[in-house]
């Protein structure tokens, strides 16, 4: 019996976006990640769920969900695995092995790439 494949959900600030299209950006970490990229581990909780929390109890800014197949990032080099610390669906996509700037900006891309193919997984 086949099964739904994962997913791994990130919330989208509003300057990631031009038009309609997310940006490489909302992949990318910032300094402050230090290298690990917070997303949502789409087995703990649905996309519209997790924009919930990232939004109401977080209290951060998003303007909606974008979500990648855990097969995705692997495919693109990058590891990922829950990291449960700051709340339980918390989950992180390592970047701490991407040996330049310019390699982590195409990861970035591709993921965001994938997304994109994908569509808003929660928009509200």
């Amino acid at each position: 019996m086949a099964t739904k494949e994962q997913t791994l959900h990130r919330q989208v600030h509003p300057s990631w976006v031009q038009g309609d299209r997310i940006t490489s950006q909302a992949f990318s970490p910032t300094p402050k990640d230090a290298g690990l990229l917070s997303v949502y581990d789409g087995r703990q909780i649905a996309a519209g769920g997790s924009f919930n929390h990232y939004t109401t109890v977080l209290n951060l800014t998003a303007i909606g969900t974008v979500s990648v197949a855990e097969s995705e990032v692997t495919e693109v080099g990058l590891p990922w695995r829950p990291d449960p610390a700051p709340f339980p669906e918390h989950a992180v996509i390592d970047f701490t092995g991407v040996p330049s700037a310019g390699k982590v900006k195409a990861k970035a891309q591709a993921l965001a790439e994938k997304a994109r193919q994908r569509g808003w997984s929660h928009k509200p």
